[in-house]
Order: C-alpha cells, then sequence, then structure tokens
C-alpha cells in the first residue's frame, strides 16, 4: 500500500515551537548515553478503544451522505483488517504543555521528567524516516471535517475511483473501480485511527510523530504496565534538539538535579536543568 506525507489533514507545528516529552529517569538516561527513543508500536498505546474513533468518525461521513449500508459494511471490515495486519507504524509521543499535572501523573508518576524539544530541530533531524506528524484531534466535529477534507482531495474527480463528482456517488461504482475505492477510504480512515482520540483525554495536548519499521529495524520487546509492548529503537546523530529538562514536583529535588547533572557532564552535553512549577500537595 501507498502511504504519502500529504494524505493527512491535521495541524502541525512551526518552527520555533516547543514540544515536551514526558518520560522516566531511565528513558532520559538511555536518550542521553545511546542518543536513540524508544518508539512504541501504535496500537499499544492506549487503549484499544481509541482505534475505534476514526471509524465512528468515518461512519458518520458516510452515512450524512447516504452511502449504502453495505458500502459502509465493506468499508469498515477492511478497515480493521489493515489496522490488524497491515499498519507496522510506531509512535513517539509529545505533548504542547510544558507543566501539566496529568501527564506527570499518567505518564512519569510524579517522579518522572520531561524533555523540551526544539520542534523544527528535531523535525529536520529525523525527517527522512518520520512518516506524519501532528496534533492529535479530540474533538468529534473537528474530527469529522479533517476526514471529510481528505475524502475530498483523494477521491473526488480522480480516475481510478470512475471521476466522481461527490462522495454520494459512491453508491454507483462497480466492479474494480468500487473496490479500489473502498480500499482507499479504509486506508485513510486506518491511518486518522493514530490522530484521533476521545475527547476526555484532551487534557493531554498530545503532538505525535509516526514513523514506519525498515527492514533494519528490530522489533524489541519489553514489559510495561504488565503488557507485554513492540518497539523499535531510532537512532540520532546529536541531541542539541533538547533544550531543558525539567523535574517532576517530587520531594527528591536536589539529588535528582545532581545525578541528572552529573549524567549530562559524563555524556558532554550542556542542557539546562529545571523543576516543575507544580506545588507539591502531599
Amino acid at each position: 500500500m501507498h502511504y504519502y506525507k500529504n494524505m493527512l489533514n491535521i495541524g502541525q507545528m512551526y518552527k520555533g515551537e516547543k514540544l515536551y516529552h514526558y518520560t522516566t529517569s531511565d528513558a532520559l538516561i538511555n536518550i542521553v548515553t545511546n542518543k536513540e527513543f524508544w518508539i512504541t508500536k501504535w496500537n499499544y498505546l492506549n487503549d484499544v478503544d481509541e482505534l475505534r474513533v476514526a471509524e465512528e468518525v468515518c461512519d458518520a461521513i458516510l452515512r450524512e451522505e447516504s452511502i449504502d449500508l453495505e458500502i459502509i459494511k465493506a468499508i469498515r471490515k477492511k478497515t480493521n483488517k489493515i489496522i490488524r495486519e497491515d499498519l507496522s507504524f510506531f509512535i513517539l509521543s509529545f505533548s504542547c504543555d510544558k507543566d501539566s499535572q496529568l501527564l506527570w501523573s499518567n505518564y512519569s508518576d510524579l517522579d518522572g521528567l520531561n524533555l523540551e524539544i526544539d520542534f523544527d530541530k528535531f523535525e529536520k533531524k529525523l525527517n527522512h524516516i518520520i512518516k506524519w506528524h501532528g496534533l492529535v484531534s479530540y474533538h468529534f466535529e473537528s474530527q469529522k471535517e479533517c476526514m471529510r477534507r481528505t475524502f475530498h482531495d483523494e477521491l473526488i474527480n480522480v480516475e481510478d475511483f470512475g471521476k466522481i463528482k461527490s462522495l454520494n456517488d459512491i453508491n454507483k461504482l462497480t466492479g474494480k473501480e468500487s473496490e479500489m475505492l473502498i480500499t482507499h477510504i479504509s486506508v485513510i480512515c486506518a491511518l486518522y485511527s493514530m490522530f484521533f482520540k476521545r475527547e476526555y483525554f484532551k487534557g493531554e495536548n498530545e503532538y505525535r510523530f509516526v514513523f514506519s519499521s525498515e527492514k533494519k529495524d528490530r522489533i524489541n520487546f519489553r514489559s510495561r504496565n504488565g503488557l507485554i509492548t513492540p518497539y523499535i529503537k531510532k537512532k540520532v546523530e546529536d541531541l542539541d534538539f533538547i533544550t531543558k529538562i525539567t523535574i517532576g514536583p517530587t520531594n527528591k529535588i536536589d539529588i535528582t538535579t545532581n545525578g541528572i547533572r552529573e549524567l549530562l557532564h559524563h555524556n558532554e552535553r550542556e542542557i539546562e536543568v529545571t523543576k516543575s512549577e507544580i506545588p507539591l500537595r502531599f
């Protein structure tokens, strides 16, 4: 299957903006020492319900366009097959929030860290292996608008799909044209699954980088919260995109700061180390 970067309508950051990677001290040691990120397979990041969001968005659009129910069922079946069998993508998650109590507690158990990332430097450093990157969308109507725009851009007046003039014309297609269009809609839906989440997750304010696994990438496994999770390792030449390290709202601020600075000094890195401004409540 062919996937290309302009296929998705998702919000993106610009030069000069910052992203924040909430993580653990063990992960920081690996990043600084080995200059690599561990990137999790996309369908292991959150609850399986997340994978249904784009499917529901797609269903809603097609029903609004009065697409035949049998076609909708065929698209849903094909989408699920693509998600289960065909997509081998890995996601590195960031947030746009530099000091979030929700993320400190969810992802780093309050004792963690976050890395402030210069978006432009990071994107340029890894651009050759990034498939997509962008803001996660949490609002159902916004998700519909994004996907509907992609449907229009990808399907309308295209030779392979019978040069249909509207989405409703899908009902008129038969044979190979119908099969190809169903597959293409299913691919679009599956890809949006990586950037659509329920509205009650909007506090994460998440930004995702999507990588594909290459032949040279070894699939590794680790245990996270009792689950076996596949991931790949991606090396970077240097860490100049990390502009600051913030320590979570922990009681162990002095010894934590000293440990981070010792780690940076040993690996010849000069990065500002600061503390979360969120007050401890225990």
